[in-house]
This record gives C-alpha cells, sequence and structure tokens, in this order.
C-alpha cells in the first residue's frame, strides 16, 4: 500500500524554474527591497518595476487576435479556399506591437538575452559597475536617439496618413508606429529602475532583488 502524504511533492520550489532558465528573474514587483536603500530610490523602483509588469500584461493579449486571425486564415484559406487579405498583416503588426510593448516588462525581468558566461563569475559589486556603465554610457543614450528617431517617424507618418505600400490589404500604419516609439520610451523609463538597482550593487556590494 502506498502512502500518498510521502509520495506528495512540493512544486512550490519549482515555480520559477522558466524564469531561472532563462536569467535571474528580476524586478522588484512583489518583493521587499533593502532598507538601506535611499528611500527616493526603492520608491522609483517600484514605480516603474510595477508600472512595466501591467503594461507588459497588457501587451501580452495582443497574443489572442494574432492566434484567432491565423487560425481563421488557415480555415478559409483550407477549406474555404477563401484567404484573407488582411491575416498576414494583421498577424506582423500586433506581433511587432506586442514585441516593443513588452520589452521593457522583459528587461524589467531579466529575460533579454545577454552573453554572461564571464559575467556570472564577477561579484556583485563588479556586476553593479558594469551594468551601471553600460547603462549609462551606452543603454540610455541609444534609447534616447532611437526615441527622438521613433518620434519623428511616427510624427511623419501620422501627419501623411501613411499606408503599408507592401500590402494589397493597405493598412494604416502610423498607429504601429506610434506602439513602437511607445515600447521604446517604456524601455527608457524601465532603463531608470535598472540605473538605480546597478548603483545600489556597485555601492553596496549586493543586488537589492
Amino acid at each position: 500500500m502506498i502512502n500518498e502524504d510521502q509520495d506528495k511533492i512540493d512544486f512550490s520550489e519549482y515555480e520559477n524554474i522558466g524564469d531561472e532558465l532563462l536569467a535571474d528573474a528580476g524586478g522588484a514587483v512583489g518583493k521587499q527591497l533593502p532598507d538601506d536603500m535611499h528611500p527616493f530610490a526603492r520608491k522609483a523602483i517600484y514605480a516603474i518595476d510595477n508600472f512595466s509588469n501591467w503594461q507588459g500584461r497588457i501587451a501580452c493579449v495582443l497574443v489572442v487576435p494574432i492566434i484567432f486571425g491565423m487560425f481563421y486564415e488557415v480555415v478559409a484559406r483550407s477549406f474555404f479556399t477563401a484567404p484573407t487579405l488582411w491575416a498576414y498583416d494583421l498577424s506582423r503588426i500586433l506581433y511587432g506591437v506586442s514585441f516593443m510593448l513588452g520589452a521593457a516588462y522583459a528587461l524589467m525581468r531579466g529575460l533579454h538575452i545577454r552573453a554572461d558566461f564571464l559575467y556570472r563569475g564577477f561579484t556583485e559589486r563588479t556586476q553593479g559597475r558594469v551594468d551601471l556603465v553600460l547603462y549609462i554610457v551606452l543603454f540610455m543614450p541609444s534609447m534616447l536617439f532611437f526615441l527622438k528617431a521613433g518620434y519623428d517617424f511616427s510624427l511623419k507618418s501620422f501627419l501623411q496618413g501613411e499606408r503599408a505600400g507592401d500590402s494589397t490589404w493597405a493598412p494604416i500604419v502610423w498607429p504601429v508606429k506610434i506602439a513602437l516609439t511607445t515600447g521604446v520610451l517604456f524601455l527608457c523609463i524601465q532603463g531608470i529602475s535598472e540605473i538605480l538597482k546597478s548603483w545600489y550593487a556597485a555601492t553596496r556590494g549586493k543586488w537589492p532583488v
């Protein structure tokens, strides 16, 4: 006879295994930041990380119309010989928008791909210093450049009422370009949180989350 209580497995320790396999699953959402962190930095990190968390969740919803659009296209094309003009454009538009709007969430969670075979061997203080320098010298200037370029790009598209020139359906594209620029803005905002975390690690020798 098998004792069912003894055979029960506690899976609670594996609930974040997916994130751990990808990265360190960072972010201050639902976590307690250290007491020795400056109050302004603590509030800013909480506010930014929670904002990125919610807007990332909202961006995930865009996957639903992509699935339904592709399903409808397959059924219409395969069973009724009636392919749509809009399914392909809808899928690439919504995929691009969801990708960019979810980028800040991925940054907050530490899920962007990074070559960290050397980085993981550094002390936490050194990791903080490396991240701090790279965020300030490379990340933020690049994001601000893309934000300015994206703003000009989106404004021009809006004023011209631009439509896709490579599609029979020819959907308007300025909302998409505005969404992509908004995604870059969200990345800039999340970058502030990452800089504050890196500063803490560089000066305290441990990560706040």
